[in-house]
């Protein structure tokens, strides 16, 4: 017997749970591991601040049941349940990767934020025709004439 033969005899023939669950591994890993660095995060943030699953559910004020399987991180969490998480917890999981601000500028300069001008807008000059390609700038036509 080769063994081919021999792990084809040997095969699981269970319900494939197994199976399943690494399809659903492989299928969702983009975000899945995202979710596994949060909880990898959010679980040293609660080391750091020596607190149990019991008193984030309380601050979250969630089940600790709820708090066990977000920090299996294998949940794919809104957004909200990770701002809940940020404050909570009185730290930065994506708010300083998204550099959020309360206004139009930034503290560092050398950031550029979706709201600021673009070096592109500041040296806009006018002529949108090197900008859109195969478009030129249009004249302004004068005022209709009155029949």
């Amino acid at each position: 017997m080769n063994t081919l033969d021999f792990l084809k005899a040997n095969e699981y023939k269970g319900n494939g749970s197994f199976l399943r669950k690494a399809q659903y591994l492989k299928d969702n890993w983009d975000w899945l591991r995202l979710s596994y660095a949060i909880a990898i995060r959010v679980r040293h943030r609660m080391e750091d601040l020596g607190w149990t699953q019991r008193q984030l559910a309380k601050a979250l004020n969630c089940t600790q049941q709820h708090v066990s399987i977000l920090l299996k991180g294998e949940v794919n969490m809104t957004l909200e349940t990770i701002s809940k998480l940020e404050n909570a917890l009185q730290f930065n999981l994506i708010r300083e990767a998204l550099a959020i601000t309360d206004g139009y500028a930034s503290q560092d300069s050398s950031t550029v934020f979706l709201n600021e001008p673009s070096s592109l807008e500041e040296t806009f000059t006018g002529d949108t025709s090197s900008l859109v390609d195969g478009y030129g700038t249009r004249k302004k036509k004068g005022p209709k004439p009155k029949r």
